[in-house]
């Protein structure tokens, strides 16, 4: 807690919180915390020597306070933001204000601190939904009344709006076809390396190989089959050819497999033997012992494989827009090729925001799963 609320405020006093631009390609003129927020940011500094302070505090309390704390200044930092930012923009201009890094890195900190004490406030549930409605709530009144449109990032967004939300869409549909194709491949075969043993390593071995092949080469390489394949005419229907949709989909579908199948292997190698031998012993068929023992054991570490495949693949499916495949990975490289962060940002902070969220969610789902079987 020392290391992240002192790197944090260190932040705020030594780094550059945000930088003005008169336009969108502009090199833009950088404005430490103190020069850009005023007599506002005393507000900030002071909830981050709280913060520091309480580090050294020994009290039963110390994680409730930390926690609301943390709350409150993440709330803080960006009301003071959005309450000077108009004072910098003319109405109608092309100026904007970019994020930098003395924000990102103070964000980051509070994240952290969030993250870390959420988890020792779960017996205070009400303290703890008071923290995060606040947050949600304050953001979303910020946005919903335009305070952060002056931002670089907003104005990228309001610009290319319809495309976010059609790249969005893409980014899904691959991640969530990719998994579930991955799933369809990688526990039949993980199921099969553990009941013939001899086919361990012959199934095994390739699917770690996939695992190594970098991204571009694999695109690459899926070029010639997948623009053959694209000749005939119902793959030429649905669109396959070696560049689009289709080698992001194989691709990231390959990239599935070994998390899956190896934690398939795992899970069933977890069941006890004692078990299976007294479920034979109490005349199950080998179709029962699976059904009903083997693979409600084993389910809870194949989901892990899934979660962990599911977490990589939202990352991974950036590289779909080097193909022409869509996804939020478009942004990312127009960005690049126009040398706009905010639009590399507008791609990039979605996807971050949903790995965050989908492996909270999926990892209640995988507690929840084990409280049932194991219970």
């Amino acid at each position: 807690m020392l290391l992240l609320s002192s790197l944090g405020a260190a932040a705020f006093l030594f780094m550059k919180l945000v930088t003005f631009k008169e336009n969108r390609i502009s090199q833009g003129l950088g404005y430490s915390s103190f020069e850009f927020l005023g007599k506002n940011g005393i507000i900030v500094i002071a909830l981050w020597l709280v913060l520091v302070g309480i580090s050294f505090y020994k009290g039963k309390n110390k994680d409730i306070i930390v926690f609301m704390t943390s709350s409150i200044l993440l709330i803080c930092v960006f009301w003071t933001i959005q309450r000077v930012t108009g004072e910098y923009i003319l109405p109608n201009s092309s100026g904007r204000i970019s994020l930098s890094g003395g924000l990102y890195i103070q964000i980051f900190s509070i994240y952290m601190l969030l993250s870390t004490y959420s988890e020792r406030v779960k017996e205070y549930r009400i303290i703890k939904w008071i923290g995060i409605l606040g947050i949600v709530l304050s953001f979303t009144y910020f946005i919903y009344m335009g305070k952060f449109d002056d931002l670089s990032l907003i104005k990228e967004y309001n610009i290319k709006k319809d495309q976010f939300y059609e790249n969005l869409r893409i980014h899904g549909l691959l991640t969530l076809a990719s998994v579930i194709t991955g799933c369809i491949i990688a526990i039949p075969l993980g199921f099969i390396a553990y009941s013939k043993k001899n086919l361990e390593d012959k199934l095994m071995i390739p699917l770690s190989i996939i695992q190594t092949i970098p991204s571009l080469a694999l695109f690459g390489i899926l070029l010639v089959p997948l623009s053959a394949l694209g000749r005939l005419s119902f793959f030429d229907y649905l669109g396959v050819s070696g560049i689009g949709w289709a080698p992001a989909y194989v691709a990231l579908t390959l990239y599935t497999l070994l998390p899956i199948g190896r934690n398939t292997l795992t899970g069933f190698y977890s069941v006890d033997q004692n078990i299976i031998e007294a479920a034979k012993g109490m005349g199950m068929n080998r179709g029962e012992i699976f059904r009903k023992i083997e693979m409600p054991l084993a389910f809870p570490v194949i989901f892990t494989g899934i979660r962990i495949a599911f977490i990589q693949t939202i990352g991974g499916a950036v590289l779909a827009g080097l193909v022409g495949g869509g996804g939020m990975g478009s942004f990312v490289f127009l960005g690049l090729g126009e040398a706009s962060p905010d639009l590399i940002l507008l791609g990039v902070l979605p996807i971050v925001i949903s790995t965050v969220l989908l492996d909270y969610i999926l990892k209640t789902i995988e507690i929840s799963i084990r409280g049932v079987i194991y219970d």
